[in-house]
């Protein structure tokens, strides 16, 4: 695992209450209860850990799986530190 995932994963864990041992990449956020008010949390969370913020367009950023997560995070920092190289 990488540093991005292990920190997403403990922030889920923790918000919800959950053992971080049972989540995956595979793992489905309705699986583990996780309603909007608990995502709305997480992300917020998540945003202040990267310094990041996480669009809330359905169509920006998938949130089915942990993986889906995971992904759009990387995905976000890769884009701000390319638009930090460009400036």
């Amino acid at each position: 695992m990488d540093d991005v995932q292990d920190k997403i994963f403990d922030i889920i864990a923790k918000e919800r209450r959950l053992d971080r041992a049972s989540l995956t990449r595979e793992t489905r956020l309705d699986e583990v209860d996780i309603q909007s008010v608990d995502l709305v949390e997480i992300i917020f969370a998540i945003e202040d850990s990267f310094d990041i913020d996480i669009p809330q367009e359905e169509d920006a950023f998938k949130l089915e799986t942990m993986g889906d997560i995971v992904d759009g995070v990387r995905r976000l920092i890769a884009e701000k530190e390319q638009a930090a190289a460009n400036a």
